[in-house]
């Protein structure tokens, strides 16, 4: 079993300029991290987090950059940076790109759960499911607004392309991945092109209490291009409801997401339920198979506001549920579906944009603690 000894996250979020607004000028917010696990040993990493908000009304902001750099003493280490412009380039349009390299030293895989589900005691007394990895990632999405479609909405055609390649390596002929010659198991390399909508109601990008999302669309990687020849279609789609006007006021946050795939496809692309953004408190990827179904209602509160540096406390309790079922067994997505329960607590400081998040999810495999930022959705 992972046992995790020591986990601290110290946060130290600075603002350069404008430090006592909250949307003018730009926000700086580095948090600094140290953790220790008996089997990854001491784990150093730092987030950077910049809000560009600009002196002029722009929504949600004019751009929002985010560095990441994370090292552990076992030799894994990653690399994150990304970008996203609102109105780029003196256009309408929204620009995000990113990079990202990863080393990881203790990543697994469990097959298609659908069809047959995972050892638990082989997966945590040996290494038959673990296998190390390299990755590098990168690309970008544009999205540009469909006015004659309806004025009145955030209406946006999103158009993307993602280089993506993940090698196993040190992998011996015993390991799951080989004897179940599980694809991607030498190294795979995808371009995604990306095509899709996304109708954007929402009141607020990263605390949202009103308002809905929408955002539907397709991923492919075509012959030629791509080591493995296959498609990805997805649907989000996010509700926000304020219950009561009057303190506490508590929003219902409601989140669906189905996610299909056909043709060849990586283990690292195969639709996957499990972790800090769904059904949290089950391991992460743990499930996976030809199509993901997950939904969450969550209840959402501030309660504290400080007037130094705009600081605000809040709590939230969470549903999650879903399953995850191959192309061969589509009379199953609406049975047997797995679910955890859950609570957390936010803060945010200087904007209200950067929100700090701990939370606890409770699930029949055992209990997830997620530190990060932001709300899962």
């Amino acid at each position: 079993m992972r046992t995790f000894l020591l986990v601290l996250l110290i946060t130290v979020p600075i603002t350069l300029w404008a430090q006592d607004s909250t949307r003018i000028g730009t926000k700086y917010a580095p948090i600094p991290e140290l953790s220790f696990s008996t089997d990854n040993g001491v784990k150093i990493a730092t987030d950077l987090l910049v809000y560009g908000y600009g002196f002029e009304s722009v929504t949600p902001f004019e751009s929002f950059s985010r560095y990441r750099v994370s090292y552990e003493t076992i030799g894994a280490f990653s690399l994150l940076a990304s970008r996203d412009d609102v109105n780029a380039f003196g256009t309408r349009k929204r620009v995000f790109y990113y990079a990202f390299a990863n080393r990881g030293l203790s990543n697994y895989f469990f097959g298609d759960t659908d069809r047959q589900d995972y050892d638990e005691a082989r997966f945590d007394s040996t290494d038959f499911y673990n296998f190390d990895m390299v990755r590098v990632d990168i690309g970008g999405v544009v999205r540009t607004p469909i006015e004659a479609w309806d004025p009145d909405k955030r209406i946006e055609l999103k158009t993307g392309l993602s280089l993506i390649y993940e090698r196993p390596f040190d992998t011996s002929a015993t390991d799951f991945i080989n004897t179940e010659r599980i694809e991607g198991r030498d190294g795979a390399f995808l371009s995604l092109f990306e095509l899709g909508l996304i109708i954007d109601q929402r009141n607020s990008e990263f605390r949202a209490g009103q308002g809905y999302l929408i955002d539907v669309g397709t991923r492919y990687s075509p012959i030629g291009l791509s080591t493995h020849h296959g498609i990805q279609n997805y649907l989000t789609a996010l509700g926000f409801l304020p219950l009561t006007k009057r303190f506490p006021e508590v929003t219902m946050a409601t989140r669906f997401s189905f996610v299909n795939s056909a043709g060849e496809k990586p283990y690292w692309f195969t639709p996957a339920l499990g972790g800090s953004e769904n059904l949290r408190g089950f391991i992460y990827r743990r499930f996976t198979s030809d199509n993901a179904l997950s939904y969450t209602v969550e209840l959402r509160t501030w309660l504290i506001s400080l007037p130094f540096k705009s600081i605000d406390l809040g709590g939230h309790v969470f549903m999650d549920g879903g399953r995850v079922f191959s192309n061969n067994n589509w009379d199953s997505a609406f049975s047997d579906h797995k679910y955890a329960l859950g609570l957390g607590g936010v803060m945010s400081i200087f904007t209200p944009d950067f929100i700090l998040k701990a939370e606890v999810g409770f699930s029949e495999d055992g209990t997830g603690i997620y530190l990060g930022t932001g709300y899962s959705f």
